[in-house]
């Protein structure tokens, strides 16, 4: 499965799952939630769940490269990882981009 395709799956599952829980919630306490505040919220941490092995992947090999965590690098240093790790550095950023 693509990873778009992916992403939109579960991020819809997290939809539909943040929605009941909405719903649950508002039937059992009486209180009105903004509408769709925890389908959204669980539509964007299921997406960011299933781009996790993107950030985990960018983040062992900038810790390879550097010998640091990746908030600690330089903006310098960012740019030779891009320039030498493309698609890696895509990923992270599309990964963070959620």
């Amino acid at each position: 499965m693509s990873r778009l395709a992916k992403t939109a799956a579960v991020g819809g599952v997290g939809y539909l799952g943040g929605l009941l829980i909405e719903r649950g919630l508002e039937s059992v306490t009486g209180l009105d939630f903004v509408d769709g505040l925890f389908a959204v919220a669980g539509s964007v941490l299921a997406a960011m769940y299933v781009n996790r092995d993107m950030v985990e992947a960018a983040s062992r090999n900038i810790k390879v490269m550097f010998g640091k965590d990746p908030i600690q690098i330089t903006e310098g240093e960012w740019k030779e990882f891009k320039k030498k790790n493309p698609k890696t550095a895509q990923w992270l950023e599309k990964a963070l981009d959620v």
